[in-house]
């Protein structure tokens, strides 16, 4: 049975806990937001901890440098792109629904799971341009999805009409990522739905020849 200091420590750690995943996370959300408005060299951790809420102090307790946050901004953003993504194919009967249906319904999934960090892509991109770290974390990134893009293709393997598995699943992974930047970052004359629309008959009749 747990003695009297140790039920007070029991009760005072968890709120402490609570307000330091609180305050890291008003961090994160706070130099996302001033990435994608000020730049990442346009933005300091001063202005990080003051849109947080918290001292600067307080910012140094959970993060080296603005850097440093940079790089978990880029991996949560990463990873909450790709639960979406995961959930979406968890939902999937690859089977028996119609393959036109699947495939338009994933790219709906990527457009939407891309969305929220339309302000944030136009800084990733020159960061990603500049710097070998983050490029090399896009590279992971991008390698995630390009198999979960086989484990998909895996799932109907015997209606593909493809020869070659790993590489189709590298093929349709940089059609539908270059396709889905164009109509969530880079909206141009064309109507999404449009381009949604041709993506979805050729990769139908590419991997199914339907």
């Amino acid at each position: 049975m747990k003695d009297s200091e140790e039920l007070i420590q029991d009760k005072t750690r968890q709120p402490q806990q609570d307000r330091s995943i609180r305050t890291k996370e008003a961090i994160v959300q706070a130099a996302s937001r001033l990435f994608s408005e000020k730049g990442y060299h346009g933005t300091n951790t001063k202005q990080i901890a003051a849109a947080a809420g918290v001292s600067t102090g307080s910012f140094y307790s959970y993060y080296t440098d603005k850097r440093a946050v940079f790089m978990e901004v880029l991996k949560i953003n990463g990873e909450a792109i790709h639960a979406h993504v995961d959930e979406t194919v968890a939902k999937l009967n690859l089977h028996h629904a119609d393959k036109r249906e699947i495939i338009s319904g994933l790219i709906d999934a990527l457009v939407k799971a891309h969305a929220p960090y339309i302000t944030f892509h136009r800084e990733l991109s020159a960061m990603t341009a500049s710097d070998v770290e983050v490029q090399e974390i896009m590279e992971i990134q991008y390698d995630q999805a390009r198999r979960k893009t086989l484990e998909v293709l895996k799932m109907s393997e015997p209606e593909l009409r493809v020869r070659d598995l790993e590489a189709a699943a590298a093929v349709m992974f940089e059609a539908v990522n270059s396709a889905v930047d164009r109509m969530v970052f880079f909206r141009s004359g064309i109507d999404p739905e449009r381009i949604k629309a041709e993506l979805t008959d050729m990769l139908v009749i590419y991997a199914f020849g339907e």
